[in-house]
């Protein structure tokens, strides 16, 4: 049982990740015209964010519990540590999701396990999303809306495939507010907290020691 929410849980607020690869040139574009596209390319970040650090604190809601998440990312979301905790039944709940170098680690913090796997953030690369692959999720901008003080686009997701919708607010990227459902499971994510571009220290996408790692 805790096994199955907290996969369905990751699956409802990441789904998927795709980022758009492609780059055309055009041989008839002037030097200078040619110059501002590389300088433009050069200054793009080489992330799922549009900023290169961030701390977020979530206050979560699904199937009637609520549960306390903390997304932390440097390198333009190259790095991530997403930390959840709950209480289910009187049982403590504590999983943390790191991603790097093109690994994704999964660790039970209580049971001081976890696995490591090859693949990147499963959260969903707003900044890099194919348009094949948005109009897959049916990915519509509704506006803007203010939310902790910043100006967020407001987004409207229809996934069939996956039988999720629901609407994102999303500040250079970073999800701040979650309001979605997958079937007959809803889910409210609400950020409390968010502080842009602080100093991340590197110890905090490294594994503790007391981990059992496996998959390695």
């Amino acid at each position: 049982m805790k096994k199955s929410i907290y996969a369905l849980f990751i699956v409802v607020i990441a789904v998927v990740s795709c980022q758009n690869q492609s780059n055309s040139n055009d041989n008839n574009l002037s030097n200078a015209s040619s110059e501002k596209i590389r300088s433009e390319e050069k200054e793009k970040p080489k992330g799922r964010y549009a900023i290169k650090s961030g701390i977020i604190e979530y206050k979560t809601q699904m199937m009637g519990m609520e549960m306390k998440q903390i997304l932390t990312f440097d390198d333009y979301g190259n790095k991530e540590n997403t930390d959840i905790e709950m209480e289910m039944m009187g049982t403590k709940i504590h999983t943390v999701t790191i991603t790097r170098d093109g690994f994704i680690y999964t660790l039970d913090m209580v049971a001081k396990t976890g696995t490591k796997m090859k693949g990147v953030s499963p959260n969903i690369d707003f900044e890099n999303l194919s348009e094949e692959m948005s109009r897959e999720m049916n990915l519509t901008k509704l506006g803007t809306e203010k939310f902790l003080g910043k100006t967020c686009d407001k987004m409207s997701i229809d996934y069939t495939k996956l039988n999720m919708k629901g609407f994102y607010l999303l500040y250079k990227g970073v999800p701040l507010k979650i309001d979605a459902e997958m079937g007959s499971t809803k889910m409210k994510l609400d950020a409390e907290k968010f502080v842009e571009n602080p100093q991340i220290p590197d110890a905090i996408f490294e594994i503790p020691s007391d981990i059992f790692l496996s998959g390695v």
